[in-house]
């Protein structure tokens, strides 16, 4: 398989650097000036990808498929893994990746105005493109520290073309990986909103089982809090990634819960790492939706949804619902 693994800034959409979703890291442009920012932009079917080269800004094709003739300025059917540092714990990890895209040694002239004219120099279907929500992006990517190492260095582009096993072991498994993801969420409805005041503890209990094995499926070691009164229910970690996770569950599909004041304090405290899991029909047929802090907004909207967001009502107590 022809891969290539493309290191870019960190952002929570990719649909333009905005207010709301500010890049962080990447290429050598200004934070407001890079091309990446719509690298999973949905333009009439298509995605268009940036990654900037360090060496004459060229992407050696020969060394994706030594097939390739030296004269060729393409090459297609290509793996291309998109990996970015987070910014908050540091780390380089898969933030997602474009099946069967066409990569070009050099740089596309765009006259999206979509996309601010900007270069491009991967595109895929946006069918064939898929984008992790920010905590399913565990998946850590080795960095040489020294030469050698035939791992990622200082060059955005990194083939992971080394005869070394320990780079061929990691190359197998990103692809295993790849191959057998498949998203877990479904369309997050936002009617039929009712407030449940009155959980019921099976309710509860169901809701927290099932965050603790969607997030040991995303490879964090889950430890219960609930008995601590600390404002949130789970720690969640990964690596260097730690996460505070508050679960709600409910019985029916609406979205209104309770906070308490000690919740509330927490959440505002420590919006990077808080996480507020919903847990919807949780005894019948569960599905997850986790609110995380969106700094541009200043709300708390679903991790696969921006514009499911939520209202919180202080009076007479909080109450967290979606409109």
């Amino acid at each position: 398989m022809k891969v290539l693994f493309a290191n870019i800034g960190w952002m929570t959409h990719y649909q333009g650097n905005t207010a709301k979703d500010k890049i962080v890291g990447g290429g050598s442009y200004r934070d407001d000036d890079k091309h990446e920012a719509f690298n999973f932009q949905n333009l009439q079917g298509k995605c268009y990808g940036y990654v900037q080269p360090v060496r004459f800004g060229l992407i050696n094709l020969q060394r994706i498929d030594k097939k390739c003739n030296k004269e060729q300025d393409k090459l297609t059917d290509v793996l291309v893994v998109w990996i970015a540092r987070r910014p908050q714990s540091g780390g380089t990890y898969i933030v997602g990746w474009y099946k069967n895209a066409t990569v070009f040694s050099d740089f596309q002239v765009s006259n999206r105005t979509e996309r601010n004219k900007y270069t491009f120099n991967v595109v895929a279907k946006h069918s064939d493109a898929v984008l992790l929500p920010v905590d399913n992006r565990t998946f850590l990517v080795p960095r040489a520290k020294s030469d050698g190492e035939g791992f990622l260095g200082q060059s955005n582009v990194w083939y992971a073309d080394s005869n070394l096993e320990t780079v061929k072991s990691f190359r197998k498994d990103v692809v295993k990986y790849i191959e057998s993801y498949s998203p877990s969420k479904k369309p997050i409805s936002k009617h039929a909103i009712q407030i449940n005041v009155e959980v019921k503890k099976q309710v509860e209990v169901a809701a927290v089982d099932f965050v603790i094995e969607e997030y040991k499926s995303r490879g964090y070691k889950v430890k219960s809090r609930e008995k601590e009164n600390l404002g949130w229910d789970l720690d969640a970690k990964q690596g260097k990634i730690s996460l505070k996770l508050e679960v709600k569950g409910l019985a029916q599909s609406g979205i209104s819960v309770h906070i308490t004041q000690n919740e509330y304090n927490e959440m505002m405290a420590d919006k990077d790492r808080y996480r507020l899991c919903v847990v919807i029909n949780a005894t019948k047929n569960p599905q997850l939706i986790v609110f995380v802090w969106d700094e541009g907004q200043g709300l708390w909207v679903s991790e696969d949804d921006t514009s499911v967001a939520l209202t919180i009502d202080m009076k007479p107590s909080y109450v967290a619902s979606v409109e």
